[in-house]
This record gives C-alpha cells, sequence and structure tokens, in this order.
C-alpha cells in the first residue's frame, strides 16, 4: 500500500508538471506574434567597448611590467654608481633573458649607447633619450634600428646617482611582439585589433589576416576615410575622439561589408587601440527569430524544455535522495563504513599543507550496556555518539561508522598533531557526560580513542585504519577511557598516551 501511495504521489508531480506545460503553450498561443525586437546596437557597442577597454589596460600594465625590469636594474646602477662594467654588462644580458626586451643599452649622458649585444652607438638625437635625461619614462614610436635594421619601441627610464640622473637605460621591444599582447579576439578570431598613434601610423596589429585587410604601412584615418559611415556615426566624430583621448566605436560600410569599430586610448603616449568586427559577427548573439512560425517553434520549445527540466529534476532528486541512503549509516544519520573509506581515500589522494589526523573511537563496555538494558538503549546510546560527533568536529571533517560501537573521523588540515591530541582530550571527558535514553541516571557513556598521523603512518584508509587501530587497543588495555597516538619514534612503533 504504501508503495503505491508513493507511486502516485510520483504520478501527480508528472501531472502537475505536464498541466503547467500545457498552460504555459496556452498562454503562448495566445500571444500576438510582434515585430522584431528594437535594435540592438546599443547592447554590440557596449560590448565590444568594454572588451577594447580591457584589452588596453591588459596592454598597459605589460608594458608598465617592462619598465619595472628597467627600472629596477636602473635603481642598481644608481647605487653602485658604475654604469659600465664587466658585471653591469652580465647584468644587462641577464635582464634581456627574463624580460621581453629584446636588447637593453647604457646609455651615457652624452648619447653614447652601449648595447648588451655588444654594439655601441650614439642616441642623443633620440626624443627617448632627451625625455629619460629629463628624468620621464619615455615609450617611442616605432623606431627603424640602426643596429639590425629592424622596427621597434623603445622604452627608457633615467639612471639615478646621488639625486641626479647620471645616464639613461633603455630597451627595445620588438613591434611584432606587441601585437601578441592583446587579448584573444572575443568573436572566435574574425575580427582584429590594431595599436595606432594619434596621426593614425599603425603601431602594432593582431587578429585575422584575412578578414584584416589594413596594411603595417596603411595610415588608419586614410583607410576609414574611405568608408561609410553609419547610424549618425561620422569620420569627423571619430577622429575627434582620438585627438581628444576619449573611448568610443563607430558603424561604416564599404560595399557590402558592414563594421564595427571601437577604440580606447592607452594610457601610454598618445597611441589608441582599435577593435574592429563584422556587423553579423557582432550582433549575431542577439538576433531574433524574425518569422512567426520561428517565434511559436521558439516557445514550444521552451515550454518543453521546461517539461523535461521539471521532470529531470524530478529524477535528479530522487537519484540523489537514494544515492544519499546508501552513503548514510541509517541508525546514527553518519556516512557508513563504505562511504567513509571512499570519502578518506578521496581526501587523501589530493595534496594539503597541513596535517591530517585519523582517530578511532570505540565506546567503552557497549556490549554491557547491550545486553543490560536492551538493543533500543543500545540503539539510542549509538544515535547519541554519532550526533554528538557531528557537533563536535568540524563540518569539512569526515565523520563515519564503521560497525557496531566503532567510528572514525578524519581532521583535515590541523596546524599540529598536539591540536588533535587536544580534541582528543576534550572528546574523551565530553563522553563522560553523555548519558543514554533508557540507562539508570548513574549510567553515562566512555570511549578509548586511537590517534593516527598522515603521512607518518599512512596515505591510505586502510593504512591509517591499521594504526589507530592498535593505538585504540593500546588505549583499551592500559584501562579504557583514554586516548593513545601512535608514535614513529623507533622501529618497534612504541604507544605514547594519557590517561584520564
Amino acid at each position: 500500500m504504501r508503495h503505491v501511495e508513493k507511486r502516485w504521489k510520483e504520478l501527480r508531480g508528472y501531472i502537475h508538471i505536464v498541466g503547467a506545460f500545457l498552460v504555459f503553450l496556452l498562454l503562448c498561443l495566445s500571444v500576438f506574434f510582434g515585430a522584431v525586437r528594437k535594435s540592438i546596437e546599443k547592447n554590440v557597442r557596449q560590448t565590444i567597448t568594454a572588451n577594447i577597454d580591457r584589452q588596453s589596460t591588459a596592454f598597459s600594465s605589460n608594458i608598465t611590467i617592462q619598465y619595472q625590469y628597467l627600472e629596477g636594474f636602473a635603481g642598481y646602477l644608481g647605487e653602485i654608481g658604475e654604469l659600465r662594467s664587466e658585471d653591469t654588462m652580465t647584468l644587462m644580458r641577464q635582464v634581456c633573458e627574463k624580460s621581453g626586451l629584446e636588447r637593453i643599452a647604457i646609455i651615457d649622458p652624452d648619447g653614447t649607447a652601449h648595447y648588451s649585444s655588444g654594439e655601441v652607438k650614439n642616441v642623443a638625437e633620440r626624443d627617448y633619450f632627451q625625455q629619460a635625461m629629463k628624468g620621464a619614462r619615455c615609450l617611442s614610436d616605432p623606431l627603424e634600428s640602426s643596429v639590425d635594421g629592424e622596427t621597434r619601441v623603445i622604452l627608457s627610464v633615467p639612471v639615478y646617482h646621488d639625486g641626479e640622473v647620471a645616464g639613461v637605460l633603455g630597451g627595445s621591444y620588438d613591434v611584432g611582439a606587441l601585437s601578441h599582447m592583446l587579448f584573444e579576439d572575443l568573436y572566435g578570431g574574425t575580427g582584429y585589433s590594431l595599436i595606432v598613434t594619434a596621426d593614425g601610423e599603425i603601431v602594432a596589429y593582431d587578429g585575422s589576416e584575412e578578414y584584416r585587410k589594413i596594411q603595417p604601412e596603411d595610415n588608419v584615418f586614410s583607410y576609414y576615410a574611405q568608408m561609410t559611415f553609419l547610424q549618425g556615426d561620422t569620420f569627423e566624430h571619430m577622429r575627434d575622439d582620438f585627438a581628444n583621448r576619449q573611448s568610443g566605436s563607430v558603424k561604416m560600410r564599404r560595399e557590402n561589408d558592414v563594421r564595427y569599430l571601437s577604440y580606447a586610448p592607452i594610457d601610454i603616449n598618445d597611441w589608441t587601440m582599435c577593435y574592429i568586427v563584422p556587423e553579423k559577427t557582432a550582433e549575431a548573439p542577439y538576433r531574433m527569430i524574425t518569422q512567426y512560425e520561428g517565434g511559436l517553434m521558439g516557445m514550444v520549445l521552451l515550454g518543453m524544455a521546461v517539461l523535461l527540466a521539471g521532470v529531470f529534476r524530478m529524477m535528479t532528486r530522487r537519484q540523489k535522495e537514494l544515492e544519499q541512503a546508501a552513503q548514510v549509516d541509517a541508525l546514527t544519520g553518519i556516512l557508513n563504513k563504505r562511504s567513509t573509506e571512499t570519502a578518506i581515500d578521496r581526501w587523501l589522494q589530493e595534496a594539503h599543507q597541513k596535517k591530517q589526523v585519523f582517530i578511532m573511537l570505540d565506546v567503552d563496555k557497549f556490549k554491557e550496556i547491550n545486553d543490560q538494558y536492551g538493543h533500543a538503549t543500545g540503539d539510542a546510546a549509538l544515535r547519541l555518539v554519532g550526533k554528538t560527533l557531528v557537533r563536535f568536529f568540524r563540518e569539512d571533517d569526515i565523520i563515519g561508522r564503521i560497525g557496531g560501537d566503532e567510528f572514525v573521523v578524519l581532521m583535515k588540515q590541523v596546524n599540529s598533531i598536539r591540536d588533535a591530541e587536544l580534541k582528543a582530550e576534550a572528546l574523551c571527558a565530553l563522553f563522560r557526560s553523555l548519558h543514554p535514553e533508557g540507562c539508570p541516571a548513574e549510567v553515562h557513556l566512555s570511549c578509548s580513542i586511537g590517534l593516527a598521523e598522515v603521512p607518518e603512518h599512512g596515505s591510505s584508509y586502510m593504512e591509517l585504519y591499521q594504526s589507530a587501530d592498535r593505538a585504540l587497543y593500546e588505549a583499551k588495555r592500559g584501562g579504557r577511557n583514554r586516548w593513545v597516538r601512535r608514535t614513529a619514534a623507533d622501529t618497534e612503533e612504541k604507544m605514547e598516551g594519557e590517561a584520564f
């Protein structure tokens, strides 16, 4: 009869879900198919603008890290007061290896630069040298190196000695490496990113070459001036934003190619970061079904999804209840033997910084309580022990009954074995105050406890169980109502304990 009632209760639950689905479907059918939702351009612009702002911040942070390498080295040079020596040249090469800088130069006040690669040249006319000699950080526009002919940007910082600028430390950074600082494209690599100067010259670029088309030697303003700007955007407005160091976005078209372009200033020089993505790609996440049939199908599918989700939820809940019942000891409500062993072994397989302590506990003279006062009283005593252990130990500790009056606890992440010893001592004292229901007032419980440490006494449940069991046996042999801890003081595995 109980089984029939349970099945009927489940069926009524299914009926309620199906009824709710039918009501939802009727509501959907009664709704007039509306027109296409309003423009999604605002959401698209917010998304791509937020992304370019994050890219700009990340780029600035990356450049700052390179500055920190240089400034740390410059501080060292200033302290020793010797710009060029064998030691400083060796250290300079080491900084190159650990940073993203390709080449570092120690520059004398007259502009003579001594490079980590061994070259020497005069850079007195370079702006980055002049700015650093004035005490300022500087990041140059792309420059063609007279050393190897490659195009790079130069980071420079002053070297102070006795409060005066005694020289400059400069580092060259590959323009191609700058492009790889940018975030991966938000839209699966379809769009591309640019870093440009205030004049529209390209410093670095990244992203889909097939879609990009613009070349490194192109001027961004000249290239995009040929586009037709849409939705009230203008080329002049974009140029003003660049000049005023403002973030923004525009929508433009060339023939059938419609694009969004977002931009944000970088906190370095007068550079700006741009992000360009096709209209179809940017708006794809927001497109709605435009046909009435599609709208109806979407609502029906949604209703079916709700129905299936409800059924799945009920089945999942029942499955969890069954799994929990299989894991829990029916009498005490804590983990049973198998689940305890599994949980402890799973925890021990992970790496932990602090100590783990395995506690094994027996109720003293439990058989006498069971025989003298009956099984109901014995069961009440075990339930009381289970509740006491749950209240006494931490929520994260693993607590289980492994049979009869045997219980185990794995204390996770304790600061020291002494913490566990104090816990065992307090638990023994607490047990002496426990009075099981059904026993005379003068009858109280007591317990014997064996302790084992991880990994000194094992790294698995069975190893710890065997070690703690021997300690527990020693506690019983010593008169019960006490705890004993296994030690690794010698090969004979002596016991140590403390009686109460």
